[in-house]
C-alpha cells in the first residue's frame, strides 16, 4: 500500500471516534504515557500530545515519522517519542493507553501474535486499550499479509481483560481507495487493577 498517498487523503480528518471513546473512559485521570500504534497521518498523537500526554508514536512507514515530526510543535516535541519500527519489533515501553486504530490487521497473521503480546505486556494496571480489529466478511479480507479475526477470536484476544466496549460494525461503506464492505470490530477494554 501507498502509505504516503493515504496520509494525504485523509489529511485534515479529525481524530476518529474509538480514539475519543477511549480518552473518555480514562475519565478524570490525569494524562500518562500512550501509545499511537500504528500511528499513520499522527492526526491521534497530536491530539494526545496536545491533551498533556507523553507519546509513543510508532508505525512501520517512514512517511509516518516524517509528516509527525514535520507536524508537532515544538512545545509538545519532547513529550514525543517516534519510531519506525515493526510492532512485533517496537519498544512500547508501559503505557496508561495504546490505541492502534486501523492499524493491527494491516500485520501478517504470522506476526500478529506476538506483536498482541507486546500489546498486552505494555499495558499498566488500569490502562485502556483500544483498538481495530477486521473480521472475515470485509472486502480485504482475502488479500495476503493481512489479519482478520470471528467473534469468538476477538473475545478470546480480550481474555484477562475488562471489556468496555466490543462493538461489530459490517457494512458497506467507502475507503480512499472506494467502495468497500467494512467489517470491523471495535475494541476498547481496560487492563485490571489488581
Amino acid at each position: 500500500m501507498d502509505w504516503a498517498a493515504y496520509y494525504a487523503a485523509v489529511s485534515g480528518r479529525q481524530p476518529r471516534p474509538l480514539f475519543r471513546r477511549a480518552l473518555e473512559e480514562r475519565g478524570d485521570s490525569p494524562p500518562g504515557a500512550a501509545v499511537d500504534l500504528g500511528s499513520g497521518d499522527g492526526t491521534e498523537t497530536l491530539a494526545l500530545l496536545g491533551e498533556g500526554w507523553r507519546v509513543r508514536s510508532i508505525d512501520a512507514a517512514p512517511a509516518s515519522a516524517e509528516l509527525i515530526l514535520d507536524r508537532v510543535s515544538d512545545e509538545h516535541r519532547p513529550k514525543l517519542a517516534v519510531q519506525t519500527s515493526s510492532f512485533e519489533e517496537a519498544d512500547m515501553g508501559e503505557a496508561d493507553l495504546v490505541y492502534a486504530g486501523l492499524s493491527l490487521p494491516f500485520l501478517d497473521a504470522s506476526t500478529f501474535p506476538l506483536a498482541w503480546e507486546r500489546i498486552r505486556a505494555a499495558l499498566r494496571p488500569g490502562a485502556i486499550l483500544a483498538a481495530h480489529l477486521f473480521g472475515p466478511n470485509d472486502t480485504w479480507a482475502a488479500e495476503p499479509g493481512m489479519t482478520f479475526h470471528d467473534r469468538a477470536a476477538v473475545e478470546a484476544l480480550l481474555d484477562g481483560l475488562e471489556i468496555l466496549a466490543l462493538d461489530e460494525i459490517d457494512e458497506d461503506g467507502a475507503a480512499t481507495s472506494g467502495p468497500k464492505h467494512w467489517h470491523v470490530f471495535e475494541v476498547v477494554a481496560r487492563q485490571p487493577t489488581g
